[in-house]
């Protein structure tokens, strides 16, 4: 009796490091795509009639990721992903995307419907050359 609970405290422990490296390797994946979105955003800038540093609006950082996204495959590769913020700062200069997935739990999953919600925000910032 013993030597099973032992057994099941060793698989529980395993099922936990396989889902925390689990959501880690997805969380990882998920910034790569999100700072492939920003940067798309951040090339999407526009150079305005009142100032020669090229802008962004909002408005363009999220038309930009969601087409980036789409144009990537992003969407089949994360579970619900989607574009929950974004957002500009320093008068336009800098584009903020934030991403959210779910990810299903190894090992737990064929059990329970266990998933977790990942969130990660990446930035870019437009840079003009001459």
């Amino acid at each position: 009796m013993l030597i099973l609970g032992l057994l099941l405290v060793v698989l529980l422990l395993i099922a936990v490091m396989a889902g925390a490296t689990a959501v880690n390797l997805e969380a990882r994946r998920l910034l790569s795509a999100a700072d492939g979105a920003a940067s798309a955003a951040a090339q999407a800038a526009e150079q305005g009639v009142s100032s020669p540093t090229p802008k962004v609006s909002a408005a363009q950082v999220r038309a930009q990721a969601e087409t980036y996204l789409a144009a990537s495959g992003a969407h089949g590769q994360f579970g619900g992903l989607a574009v929950s913020r974004s957002w500009v700062s320093d008068a336009g200069e800098t584009a903020h995307v934030e991403l959210a997935a779910v990810v299903d739990l190894p090992m737990v999953s064929a059990i329970l419907p266990a998933q977790v919600s990942i969130s990660v925000e990446s930035h870019a910032r437009v840079s003009l050359n001459r």
